[in-house]
């Protein structure tokens, strides 16, 4: 039977409006995009899609990238970094903060460093995985083949980036995780 290509699952609308699978999924949830549900999964008519997208102006709004990071230092760089390029930034300094954030906030992305005091990368992990399970990670650690790395693999998949950081990796993962979608 052949396929119809009219209506589109999550992933193929997110590919048809370049954007983060889990910002279509969100979208569909808060009813905020034309979609009906089937299964587990949004269904998306590409007609509607396209009218949708003429009128809703979803795309001019910055993604957000929440950046952990016991090092204060470092998220200021990497804040630094993301604002350049037309992200959004937030910003805590352990795991426990990044969990309060997306509590209060829609995230795209999360940035995360491994060795932080009270709730660590792996920690975060573990929580953050019970509730946004598709999320984007990337890692950034200085600790590339220590016990905190084998504990934060078991929380993928993830993105792996050393420290110290090089900007035009940082952004080219960054990039990379949101789809190749760039700000500007």
């Amino acid at each position: 039977m052949k396929k119809n290509n009219k209506v589109l699952n999550a992933k193929e609308a997110a590919d048809f409006l370049r954007a983060h699978v889990e910002t279509i999924r969100r979208l569909a949830r808060k009813g905020d995009i034309p979609a009906y549900k089937i299964g587990k999964d949004w269904r998306f008519r590409r007609e509607a899609l396209m009218d949708w997208a003429e009128t809703y102006r979803w795309h001019v709004k910055p993604q957000v990238v929440l950046v952990i990071d016991n090092d204060a230092g470092i998220r200021k760089l990497m804040k630094r970094f993301l604002e350049v390029e037309g992200y959004r930034v937030c910003l805590a300094s352990e795991g426990a903060g990044g969990l309060a954030w997306l509590n209060r906030e829609s995230v795209d992305l999360i940035i995360l460093d491994l060795k932080m005091a009270g709730m660590n990368g792996p920690a975060f992990l573990r929580e953050f995985r019970k509730e946004q399970g598709t999320l984007p990670v990337i890692v950034v650690t200085g600790y590339m083949n220590g016990d905190l790395m084998v504990e934060a693999m078991k929380y993928g998949p993830l993105t792996l980036l050393a420290k110290p950081i090089n900007r035009e990796q940082f952004i080219q993962a960054v990039h990379t995780a949101l789809n190749g979608r760039r700000v500007r």
